[in-house]
């Protein structure tokens, strides 16, 4: 599946986002979905090459955050 812009994709994954930080906050982390996405973006995602949609969400669903 391809995107035009990181937009798209963000887009794409945002149920993803919203459910693992709905999981967080019920564990009493206060975080939002820019905070995993520019989080992953920047510490996992820049390193890899050829992210399928599925391990891109695979990351969200798995993310903890590291404070």
């Amino acid at each position: 599946m391809d995107f035009n812009n990181i937009f798209e994709l963000k887009q794409r994954v945002m149920p993803a986002l919203r459910k693992r930080v709905s999981d967080l906050n019920l564990k009493g982390k206060k975080i939002t979905e820019d905070d995993i996405w520019e989080d992953l973006k920047l510490n996992k995602w820049m390193t890899s090459h050829n992210l399928t949609l599925n391990e891109i969400v695979n990351d969200i669903l798995k993310y903890e955050p590291k404070n």
